[in-house]
């Protein structure tokens, strides 16, 4: 009986060896739970208040949810106009303040063009593009509620025929007299 006591005093004694290493290891922790979790059973998706549609040219290929796009447009050496590259929706119940705003670029320096914003009877310039040089105007158009507006790309002429020219820009969206806003990425890709 004297080995079985012995080996269950050591089999006690590596257990609370083991107990103190571990709780200097993992330290330890003194507190109450509570549940202050709570998840709602009415959560929704909300649709944009603006989406991007697809233009009378057919340039253009509309992203997932419609808030991002990409136009493609072939510069020639002729001037062209594509006065419906892209068709901005409105589908908020009160106007906004839209505007187009150069993110980066590259070959900028191969095409001449004018970007504007208009709605067939009203228009505001947006962005020139001369010289490799671009120019935003940050004039903001006024999108009517539940109206469509469309981005046009004016005077575009080729200056060269090398690479491709990349121009992205945000669609800056904002509902009068509010700082806060909510910027869409739309990709030009003249070839």
């Amino acid at each position: 009986m004297g080995v079985k006591s012995n080996l269950s005093v050591q089999h006690v004694l590596i257990a609370i060896a083991l107990l103190v290493v571990l709780s200097c290891i993992c330290g330890t922790a003194f507190g109450d739970v509570y549940d202050l979790v709570g998840l709602g059973h009415n959560l929704s998706c909300v649709e944009p208040q603006v989406t991007l549609a697809g233009s009378a040219n057919g340039t253009c290929v509309i992203y997932t949810s419609n808030t991002s796009a990409k136009i493609t447009i072939n510069a020639t050496s002729t001037q062209e106009t594509h006065n419906y590259s892209l068709n901005i929706v409105n589908n908020n119940s009160g106007p906004l303040k839209v505007k187009l705003e150069y993110l980066s670029y590259s070959n900028i320096n191969r095409v001449n063009a004018t970007i504007i914003l208009h709605d067939n009877s009203t228009s505001k310039e947006q962005l020139t593009i001369y010289g490799g040089n671009i120019t935003q105007t940050d004039a903001y158009y006024d999108l009517q509620d539940s109206a469509t507006i469309h981005l046009g790309v004016m005077n575009l002429i080729e200056n060269s025929s090398e690479q491709t020219t990349v121009l992205q820009v945000y669609l800056r969206m904002k509902s009068p007299n509010s700082t806060v806003y909510t910027l869409y990425v739309i990709t030009f890709e003249f070839t």
